[in-house]
């Protein structure tokens, strides 16, 4: 369980999985020229931390009223677009020591994110303390990628084994298409062969075990392994990401899917007698 409120000099600020947010919101500038995002830009500002803007993630009102809560669907956006997920520890503070922190702190509570603290006395209290802070242009960070485009897949295609790089690609559909025709390198793991049906006619995902069990069969040992040990990065469909995030592996997702790919002309493929 997370503390809510923390020093300026907290360890957990530190780690490379926390995502630090600069939540700072400005009620009266003095002066009135005075802008927290360009405050933000220049710095000081913690290590790594990424602004997050209260007017901006703030559910527009009929009435104008302002900061009002986000809705469900903008609040997502606005968290995928700063790299935060599920579980990630989220650590917030403001410009002025405690203002307008508690309120993105709040914010993220209300839509059940667990790991959540407030730096207490934020900015002011850091830099009293001598924190070593950040200063200039910020460094631009990466948010987690959960859909692949067709040029990153062309790329795997034109590789000369499944494992000549650090990426998997698994085809998910049944077995007798991807005989007849597939990417190439791209590794079966059919999602029907994949689930079990239970007695009343419902599918389900195996358990743990057998899902492991189970890679290591259609995949192979090699390959599962690296799956499995999250050495690789994923790219398979929908159900197929849910089994794996069963296991505790991240993946992603070809949208396009095999039907996008082979309906380019210039694409390279794998045919069978009956090609698709």
């Amino acid at each position: 369980m997370s503390r809510l409120l923390i020093s300026p000099t907290d360890p957990v600020i530190t780690h490379p999985d926390t995502i630090v947010l600069d939540a700072s919101w400005l009620y009266e500038p003095d002066p009135p020229s005075r802008d927290a995002y360009k405050e933000f830009l220049a710095g000081p500002r913690f290590p790594r931390a990424r602004f997050w803007s209260l007017d901006d993630v703030s559910e527009p009102h009929p009435q104008g009223f302002a900061l009002m809560l986000p809705s469900p669907e903008r609040f997502a956006k606005f968290a995928g677009d700063h790299g935060i997920q599920k579980d990630s520890h989220v650590v917030i503070y403001d410009s002025e020591g405690i203002f307008s922190a508690p309120r993105t702190a709040w914010t993220f509570k209300v839509y059940g994110h667990e790991k959540v603290s407030v730096i207490d006395g934020g900015l002011p209290r850091a830099k009293a303390e001598g924190v070593e802070l950040e200063v200039g242009p910020p460094i631009e960070y990466k948010t987690p990628r959960t859909v692949v485009e067709y040029d990153e897949i062309a790329k795997i295609a034109s590789r000369s084994t499944p494992l000549a790089e650090d990426t998997v690609l698994i085809d998910a559909r049944p077995a007798s298409s991807y005989e007849a025709g597939h990417i190439p390198t791209s590794l079966l793991f059919d999602f029907p062969s994949a689930l079990l049906k239970d007695p009343s006619g419902y599918t389900h995902v195996r358990d743990f075990e057998d899902l492991k069990s189970f890679l290591e069969q259609k995949v192979g040992i090699d390959v599962a392994r690296k799956v499995l040990s999250g050495q690789v990065d994923v790219i398979n469909t929908a159900i197929n990401w849910l089994q794996l995030q069963s296991l505790g592996i991240s993946s992603r997702l070809y949208d396009e899917s095999w039907g996008g790919y082979s309906a380019r002309p210039d694409t390279v493929r794998v045919v069978g007698r009956n090609p698709l």
